[in-house]
């Protein structure tokens, strides 16, 4: 009995399983970790999609937009908000939900306005949320994201809503190495050597940064190039390499630049010098050793006593 009892069992738990509503896997990849940035592309893929039609529903400071897109046979799907689009969005807080629609293939929750132009959410078609005006969504965006998910979970609906938090920012570029209390002096260069100046940067990966060097003075330019933006864990990341012999000795501008917004820009300042004479060290004088002298100890004492005798034989012959 107990063994058929377990088989009973593990067969509820197959079954069970196999009830159960299967929801797409989603994965985002935007400019960098938990940015989205304005000017930039921003891809969302998924897998598993095995039940029709997915809803993406992008929401943000006064911004409320709901999209949808068609799996492919294998379940897969892709959808890329394009630069044009994100270059309107607001900084600030934004979620993407990805919203399933379970096993009937009806995207069941949806997102409309009142009477009053108001934004609710909707089932079916019936107002079950109320979430404002489009230009206060600002400051409520993971509320606005619970109103939306608990709907989805009401026991007649079976849509299935993932929730993905991101922070909307101006394209930025920076330098690593800043000399403190400077503005934007980067460090000495020397000329005959490699130059490294590095940074890094919220713009997405797929992105190329203009790099330019000029002479202060007069201002002229010396080098330019394209530089590729690699991916980081919190920042993307940037390097010019200057191979030797470097540049010659003065004093250089350089300006960083991404040509899809006049935002992004940075400039800073380096000067090249000669390499560092070569200082004499000072050493500790060593003790010369005097040269040797004539001891005239012996001579001195036979001279002394040759006199004392001669006295003495002089007063002897006297008497």
């Amino acid at each position: 009995m107990g063994i058929a009892y377990r088989g009973i069992l593990v067969s509820i738990l197959v079954l069970a399983i196999a009830a159960a509503p299967a929801a797409a896997t989603v994965y985002f990849t935007s400019s960098a970790p938990g940015i989205i940035t304005k000017g930039d592309q921003f891809t969302i893929t998924g897998t598993g999609a095995a039940n029709g039609t997915i809803g993406i529903w992008i929401i943000g400071r006064d911004h409320f937009e709901i999209l949808t897109t068609s799996p492919d046979r294998q379940g897969n799907f892709t959808m890329t908000i394009k630069p044009s689009a994100t270059a309107e969005y607001s900084s600030g807080q934004y979620v993407i939900l990805c919203q399933d629609p379970g096993t009937n293939g009806i995207l069941e929750i949806e997102g409309g306005t009142d009477v009053n132009g108001n934004l609710v959410v909707m089932n079916r078609g019936k107002i079950v949320s109320r979430l404002g005006s489009r230009q206060e969504l600002g400051g409520n965006i993971r509320m606005i994201a619970d109103q939306i998910q608990s709907a989805s979970s009401d026991s007649k609906v079976d849509d299935n809503i993932q929730a993905e938090f991101f922070f909307v920012a101006m394209p930025k570029i920076y330098f690593n190495d800043i000399i403190p209390a400077s503005g934007l002096q980067l460090p000495d260069q020397v000329t005959g050597e490699r130059i490294v100046i590095t940074g890094t940067t919220n713009i997405g990966p797929e992105n190329i940064l203009n790099a330019e060097i000029w002479t202060v003075d007069p201002p002229e330019i010396v080098s330019e190039k394209n530089v590729p933006i690699l991916a980081g864990e919190s920042m993307n990341t940037w390097s010019w390499d200057i191979e030797a012999p470097g540049l010659p000795p003065g004093d250089y501008n350089l300006t960083v630049t991404w040509d899809k917004s006049v935002d992004a820009k940075i400039s800073g300042t380096f000067t090249v010098k000669h390499p560092a004479s070569p200082t004499t060290s000072l050493m500790k004088p060593v003790d010369t050793p005097l040269p040797p002298q004539d001891d005239l100890t012996f001579p001195v004492f036979v001279a002394s006593t040759l006199i004392v005798l001669a006295i003495v034989l002089y007063y002897a012959g006297k008497d």
